[in-house]
């Protein structure tokens, strides 16, 4: 499904990701694991085709990333990152961002948006009358189960997981990474969990690459 090869990345002569390989198969869950500065969210970047690697390949489902049409790769791959605001529109209601992607790559009108909408908030354990607020009206852990809402509306076939669980505190934490696992069951989509936490990390996957700009490593873990 994703395939990382030998990827190397640099900003002005900075190497921020060295000769990173990684790969991600139907329904599964690996963890990418390193400290801030490693390279994550660029690789992230990567995935998403938003930037091109220095060196290497980046590959969805056999073919380079960059070579897929954008809305057919953002029909197959949603991202949910750190920060809950590049989710949400601060003057729209909840509703009109959690909907947008339905709109935008499925195409579906305002009732079956609407509809869709109502199945989400029960999936993420969310009342009704959130999708009438605006995102300041949300805790962090609300905007957070929107953010996952909105990734998950059109059934994606791989999520992106971009330190999203960083900041909660740890109650919060766990509540969101149970969702996560219970949503992937449902969804059945693979997800790559990027963090800067190994007790996050092993929560979520038994599968554990560490990464850093001069090293990486991989684990695969039985039980964690």
């Amino acid at each position: 499904m994703l395939e990382v090869k030998a990827v190397t990345h640099q900003y002005d002569k900075l190497t921020v990701l060295k000769d990173v390989s990684l790969r991600v198969a139907d329904g599964e869950c690996v963890s990418l694991v390193g400290a801030s500065g490693a390279g994550k969210s660029t690789l992230g970047r990567l995935i998403l085709a938003l930037e091109k690697p220095i060196k290497g390949e980046v590959n969805w489902n056999g073919r380079p990333v960059r070579a897929v049409k954008r809305k057919q790769l953002y029909r197959d791959i949603q991202p949910v990152f750190q920060d809950n605001t590049s989710c949400f529109n601060p003057r729209r209601k909840i509703i009109d961002s959690l909907t947008e992607p339905l709109h935008h790559l499925l195409g579906l009108n305002r009732t079956d948006r609407e509809r869709r909408a109502g199945e989400l908030l029960e999936m993420t354990g969310l009342p009704a009358d959130v999708l009438e607020r605006y995102p300041y009206e949300l805790s962090g852990g609300q905007q957070k189960r929107i953010c996952i809402a909105r990734a998950i509306s059109i059934r994606p076939k791989f999520i992106l997981l971009d330190e999203a669980v960083s900041g909660l505190d740890a109650v919060v934490m766990v509540k969101i990474l149970d969702l996560l696992k219970d949503l992937q069951k449902e969804v059945g989509c693979s997800y790559l969990f990027i963090t800067h936490d190994f007790g996050a990390a092993g929560y979520m996957s038994n599968k554990i690459k560490s990464i850093n700009v001069n090293k990486e490593d991989e684990d695969e873990k039985e039980n964690i």
